[in-house]
């Protein structure tokens, strides 16, 4: 025998009788009151089957221990029948609202006991395990899940670092650092978290801002297509070369749109986007379409003023790098072109974080460029 029952009734040949009936099939716990049974059920909980509680006892009745077991949560784990010579309906109603299963009315008759002991110990019986089965699945999808998550990080940061790379190869072939795409990264979250916090957009989310930012990497990716003798000109371009040097937005963007099956349509048409248009100034004034306002995405109009203040403090092979106070004085005078109130006062209110990040690549850029035996 490896269920148990617990008999809980104030009447002795009750409970003599009930225990006669099942003691062949289950092992037996007998209680003669509401307060020894709660301390019964609270000791031994993780042996009992079912209960048969009695409705009207002293020192606790079946409803005491009805509550007591909702309680401490035994009432989902435990099969409770009610015995009760009551004949209202309100009884009933209260004891099953609280968790009973069952009800054996008095007097008692043997074989109803029985049956109705059996069918609540393995309807219980059964719960239980279809409950310990699907914790044990859900404990399964939750790893699985966990480790679908974990290589969908790995993912993301793979395709992450391949446009870091390719960004940085533009670089390279430019003859700068590569540190322009890198900061470029750093300044368009700055940028975008000022915006999302200053102006609550809705569109602008954690999530959001992070594919801009990585996507902000390929900026400039269609200058891989522009020649060297244009590309790497020290002298003021030609009108002609003017013209194919502005052309790197769209090939930039022709190239990304025709990647198929490396990243996701919202991050393709995101890079796509700032390729395209990070060139364009909210007044119009911009290439290579002119378009103005805010038919200039947001992911473009973001990008577009840290390229611009990026260029300014930073050496390039046609000029000298500008001071950082007058880099940020020439963009809100509007000497770089009109960028969209909005993004000009997050640059406004981002300055310090914006120079810090600059300081922090100076430095590590002298320091690397140290000749320890000088």
């Amino acid at each position: 025998m490896d269920k148990t029952v617990l008999i809980v009734d104030d009447d002795e040949m009750e409970r003599k009788m009930i225990c006669d009936v099942l003691s062949d099939d289950y092992n037996i716990i007998e209680s003669e009151c509401g307060n020894d049974a709660m301390n019964t059920i609270d000791e031994m909980h993780n042996v009992i089957s079912v209960i048969i509680l009695d409705y009207m006892m002293p020192d606790g009745n079946g409803l005491d221990v009805l509550e007591h077991m909702n309680k401490t949560n035994d009432i989902r784990k435990i099969p409770v029948l009610m015995l009760t010579g009551e004949r209202h309906n309100d009884v009933e109603k209260k004891c099953l609202e609280l968790g009973a299963v069952d009800y054996i009315k008095k007097p008692v008759e043997a074989m109803l006991v029985q049956v109705r002991t059996r069918n609540a110990c393995n309807i219980f019986t059964y719960k239980k395990e279809l409950e310990a089965k699907v914790a044990k699945q859900m404990d399964t999808l939750q790893k699985q899940n966990r480790l679908l998550m974990i290589q969908s990080e790995r993912i993301k940061k793979s395709k992450e670092k391949m446009g870091d790379v390719l960004g940085s190869i533009v670089e390279y072939r430019n003859v700068e650092t590569g540190d322009h795409v890198l900061r470029v990264k750093e300044f368009t979250r700055i940028i975008a978290n000022c915006y999302m916090k200053t102006y609550k957009d809705r569109a602008l989310t954690p999530e959001r801002i992070d594919t801009i930012v990585s996507s902000s990497a390929l900026h400039d990716i269609g200058k891989i297509a522009i020649p060297d003798s244009v590309l790497l000109k020290p002298g003021r371009l030609t009108e002609d070369e003017y013209e194919l040097m502005k052309s790197h937005t769209i090939k930039g963007a022709e190239m990304l749109e025709s990647v198929d099956g490396v990243w996701s349509d919202d991050f393709k048409r995101c890079c796509a986007n700032i390729c395209k248009y990070h060139h364009e100034r909210y007044d119009g004034g911009g290439y290579p379409y002119g378009i103005e306002g805010d038919d200039i995405p947001l992911e473009a109009q973001l990008v577009s003023i840290v390229d611009v203040y990026d260029a300014l403090i930073s050496e390039r092979i046609y000029k000298r790098a500008y001071p950082k106070d007058k880099s940020y004085h020439m963009i809100i005078n509007g000497d770089c072109g009109v960028f969209s109130p909005r993004i000009s006062e997050c640059f406004r209110l981002s300055r310090e974080k914006l120079e810090k990040v600059a300081d922090t690549f100076s430095t590590a850029n002298a320091a690397e460029t140290v000749d320890p035996d000088a």
